[in-house]
C-alpha cells in the first residue's frame, strides 16, 4: 500500500513540474508534425495536480500510517 501512496505522490509531482511530458504521453503520439500543448492546458494540468496532491496528502496519507 505504501508503494502506491509514493507512486501516485511522484506521478502527481512529475505534473506539477513536467506536465508537456503527460501531454506528449497521451495526445503527442495522435498528432502529426511538431505540435505543443496550450499554456492553458499546462496551466490547468498543474493546478489540478497540486489539488489532488494536497488532497491526497490531507485525508489519505494518514490513513495509512
Amino acid at each position: 500500500m505504501e508503494f502506491f501512496a509514493i507512486l501516485f505522490v511522484l506521478v502527481a509531482l512529475l505534473n506539477i513540474f513536467f506536465p508537456a511530458m503527460g501531454w506528449h504521453m497521451r495526445y503527442g503520439w495522435m498528432v502529426k508534425g511538431d505540435s505543443e500543448p496550450s499554456d492553458a492546458y499546462l496551466l490547468m494540468s498543474r493546478i489540478s495536480s497540486v489539488i489532488v496532491l494536497i488532497v491526497f496528502l490531507i485525508f489519505f496519507l494518514p490513513l495509512m500510517f
